[in-house]
């Protein structure tokens, strides 16, 4: 072993602890604690069960971040995961901890309010079922609705066994053609029952056609020449 190495050790020795202790005070001093509002995550629901009513949507974590990770730090990268794949169905209080939340590298989970959640699982189906399109209000003057068209026509949806056993369709968002002179095409939304959901997709397609009265009439049967 090289003397140089062994010369002194006790100062060098010294020297290294001196260093890792102002090297603790500095880390320590530069970072932050700060509070979230973590959206909950139910993870586990890929069988034959579903969430019933609104379960809680957010709880609130408190965090402690270094400088360069609080500075990227936003609630979309922090979420509480509540696993229920273990559940059986009916109403339960799942504990929370630290260990629930997923937070980026840098960033220390101190505490999550509240410490626990109610949630209540049911048996759950899953169908397809028709699209009807609705419309709402009456074009400009003179102009008529013609031909409506959904796409797609058939959306899958997954809820409580007892609500949609004996759906066979479900609603759009409304669109509205108060004053509108020509077709339009929207993408809108779905009017799903609580606690039913679309597994395929949450929006569809509606073209609606507008067409001056007298072209209509001018391309039915029969129609006056």
């Amino acid at each position: 072993m090289p003397r140089w190495l062994v010369h002194n050790w006790e100062l060098k020795l010294l020297s290294v602890l001196l260093a890792a202790i102002v090297w603790f005070f500095v880390v320590s001093a530069d970072r932050s604690q700060l509070g979230f509002a973590a959206p909950v995550e139910y993870v586990g629901l890929e069988g034959s069960r579903v969430v019933l009513g609104t379960p809680r949507e957010t709880v609130d974590v408190q965090l402690e971040a270094a400088r360069w990770a609080a500075a990227r730090l936003t609630p979309a990268s922090v979420r509480v995961r509540v696993d229920v794949s273990k559940l059986a169905e009916g109403e339960h209080v799942v504990a929370l901890s630290t260990e629930n939340v997923e937070a980026p590298s840098g960033v220390q989970v101190l505490r999550v309010w509240p410490s626990a959640v109610r949630v209540t699982l049911a048996s759950a189906a899953v169908k397809a079922v028709r699209v009807i399109p609705q419309i709402r209000g009456t074009p400009a003057a003179d102009h008529a609705l013609g031909r409506v068209a959904v796409d797609p026509q058939i959306v899958e949806v997954k809820g409580p066994r007892t609500t949609i056993e004996g759906r066979t369709t479900v609603e759009t968002a409304p669109v509205d053609v108060t004053g509108i002179r020509q077709s339009i095409t929207q993408h809108v939304g779905l009017l799903l029952p609580d606690s039913v959901y679309a597994t395929t997709q949450r929006t569809v397609q509606v073209t609606v056609e507008i067409r001056p009265e007298e072209s209509m009439r001018v391309g039915r049967p029969g129609a006056a020449r």
